[in-house]
């Protein structure tokens, strides 16, 4: 099912389906995030718990007994309950059910919110354990972004945008393998990182060769990233204060100029992919966020649009 929030500025349509958002759009028709067609990304910007990236082999193991995964965590794939709406927001539930049971071992509550404001849209995921133990997850978001855009000049290419770090800082990349997985170093310890050796501080051209399975970036200050549309200055920018990692990613057919089928995507992620030699333990597994039984973790990932 899907709800439509709505201001002067702005329309967001939302999906109980993974609580997911389907579009953002301007007062003006234009396309912030990505919309479809599924043959080019079935997902437009999926909230990731309770685990971010690649999982090796689809399973993990915790204290002994086998769960399963997909890339990315379970909440994309599962609909959630709308439980507070007005015009302007709404906040959706995930909570442990049968579906759940072989895919995560605690009892929880994810909740999701979204409201709409003059500068954009802010955007929050809630974790609560309601378990008895600590529980142990990952948490982030997957937010795909119109590149170029529906509004823009005929011509425009992903070569007209480019990511920004708000700090301009020099950047640490995360090493991967071909696979999206952690690689790891001569004693197999992952995460492993290096200087990105970008030409400009902060600063990632795009281009038609894209990112591959994605860049990765840890040890930033910067309080957000944004995708910078350089013929007109517009900014996009997503919330990444206090996040341990991001992830920037290109998708669909942008480079070759096709109006609203390209994207690149901006993922703040607290938590990391699997490790190229992970042995499928949870409890060794890098970047978890622990969580005591009673106490929320929240993650901001709004998003502000400056033209």
């Amino acid at each position: 099912m899907t709800i439509i929030l709505k201001n002067e500025k702005y329309e967001v349509v939302l999906n109980t389906h993974g609580a997911e958002i389907n579009a953002f759009r301007g007062a003006d028709g234009t396309q912030y995030v990505f919309e479809g067609p599924e043959s080019v990304w079935k997902f437009h910007a999926p909230v990731l718990f309770p685990h971010v990236g690649r999982i090796r082999d689809g399973f993990y193991t915790w204290q002994g007994k086998e769960y399963h995964l997909v890339n990315n965590g379970m909440s994309r794939d599962m609909e959630h309950t709308v439980i507070e709406q007005s015009a302007t927001t709404a906040t959706f539930e995930l909570t442990e059910n049968a579906d759940t049971a072989d895919k995560f071992p605690w009892k929880f509550s994810l909740k999701t919110h979204y409201e709409l404001t003059e500068n954009g849209l802010l955007f929050t995921t809630t974790v609560t354990n309601t378990d008895t133990t600590t529980m142990y997850f990952s948490l982030g978001s997957h937010t795909a972004f119109c590149c170029p855009r529906n509004t823009d000049p005929a011509g425009t290419t992903n070569a007209d945008y480019q990511y920004e770090f708000e700090k301009r800082e020099n950047l640490t990349t995360v090493l991967l393998n071909d696979a999206a997985q952690l690689a790891v170093d001569a004693d197999g310890t992952a995460p492993c990182t290096k200087p990105y050796g970008e030409k400009e501080a902060g600063i990632i051209p795009i281009g038609a060769d894209g990112f591959g399975n994605g860049h990765f970036f840890t040890a930033f200050t910067s309080n957000w990233v944004g995708l910078r549309n350089k013929k007109d200055g517009s900014l996009v920018k997503v919330n990444c204060a206090g996040y341990p990692y991001l992830m920037v990613w290109q998708g669909g057919k942008g480079a070759e100029g096709v109006a609203g089928n390209g994207f690149n995507c901006i993922e703040p992620w607290y938590g990391t992919a699997d490790a190229e030699n992970s042995d499928h333990t949870w409890e060794k597994k890098s970047g978890l966020i622990a969580l005591e039984p009673g106490k929320s973790f929240t993650a901001d990932q709004s998003i502000c649009i400056e033209k």
